[in-house]
């Protein structure tokens, strides 16, 4: 499969900084140099160190104005700023920047059902330009892709992904995936479990067209912190994340560290279309997650651009969490 790369035309697609906070102004780290990032931009993409135990994460999506994150009759999220009539070039800048993520990220992460609704979902930079400043940067050409899931039985096992070895990939599951891997994956694949500091060795020297399964956990749910200090040792310090679901889980263990949540002024509505955390209990009004606002873009009245740093310490008034 041959990777596909979009045109963005930096003239087309430049957004407006309207805010900046001081503490983004204060982030030291920026991983690629790149001249069309600043272009769009207006800035390089700046991020604090990543902590010791885990990568820095962060999150990308796009929402309605009624906070909706697909339409009832287009499940992929693309649509909600593709079918935004009046962004103008507004609604590519959206795409834009999560590619302009994966070219600053080491890995990304995405879950089974994103798989299903885009049948050649892969998380590469698609802006060539920025892909050439990350391999300048000694970035990774492709960052590593991360397949999420409980027990894999979400996942589309013949999906182009899992079968691209241009694509670094890792699928990361509990020993009930393990299973389900076992009886119904038929290409290669080696099982990663165990010791920490060995489990990232070995992901480290996995060979081409052989699919790592990393198994953590009990029963069918993974265990998280864990996946994260397997990354952190392999050497991932900036995660992307790319599934809205687990995105919302890294969000109730306290790992989510900032959200680039971009508004398309579109109205949505119905109980039958998806939201941020609509599978799950909600937070309750004295503990909840609280987010500081680093960044605001615009690109005209139809389009805006948010990027926000977590708070958790009001979480410890409940035990909802």
């Amino acid at each position: 499969m041959a990777l596909a790369m979009v045109p963005f035309e930096a003239e087309k697609i430049k957004i407006h900084s309207i805010f900046q906070s001081d503490e983004l102004k204060s982030y030291q780290k920026i991983p690629v140099q790149s001249a069309k990032i600043r272009e769009v931009y207006g800035a390089e993409l700046a991020f604090p160190e990543a902590p010791e135990d885990r990568p820095y994460i962060f999150a990308s999506f796009v929402t309605s104005i009624d906070g909706k994150l697909a339409y009832a009759d287009k499940p992929s999220a693309f649509y909600v700023a593709g079918k935004n009539m009046m962004a103008g070039g507004g609604k590519d800048t959206d795409f834009w920047i999560l590619n302009a993520l994966r070219g600053v990220c080491d890995a990304a992460i995405i879950g089974g059902n994103s798989m299903k609704t885009d049948a050649d979902y892969s998380m590469h930079c698609m802006d060539e330009e920025v892909q050439k400043d990350r391999e300048a940067a000694g970035l990774a050409s492709i960052p590593l892709n991360i397949v999420m899931t409980l027990d894999a039985t979400d996942v589309p096992l013949e999906h182009e992904l899992l079968k691209n070895e241009e694509v670094p990939v890792i699928l990361a599951t509990s020993p009930e995936g393990k299973k389900h891997i076992e009886e119904n994956f038929g290409r290669k694949y080696v099982v990663i479990e165990g010791d920490e500091k060995l489990a990232a060795e070995q992901l480290k020297q996995v060979e081409k067209g052989v699919l790592p399964v990393l198994v953590t956990g009990e029963g069918r749910f993974p265990d998280s912190p864990k996946i994260m200090k397997i990354l952190r040792m392999a050497g991932i310090e900036r995660l992307l994340i790319e599934s809205p679901g687990y995105g919302n889980f890294l969000i109730k263990q306290r790992m989510m560290d900032e959200f680039f949540l971009n508004m398309s002024a579109v109205y949505i509505g119905g109980g039958d279309t998806m939201t941020l955390g609509k599978a799950d209990k909600g937070f309750s009004a004295e503990a909840h997650p609280h987010t500081k606002i680093l960044s605001i873009h615009i690109y005209n009245e139809y389009f805006a651009y948010f990027r926000y740093r977590f708070q958790y310490e009001f979480l410890d008034a409940g035990t909802n969490v």
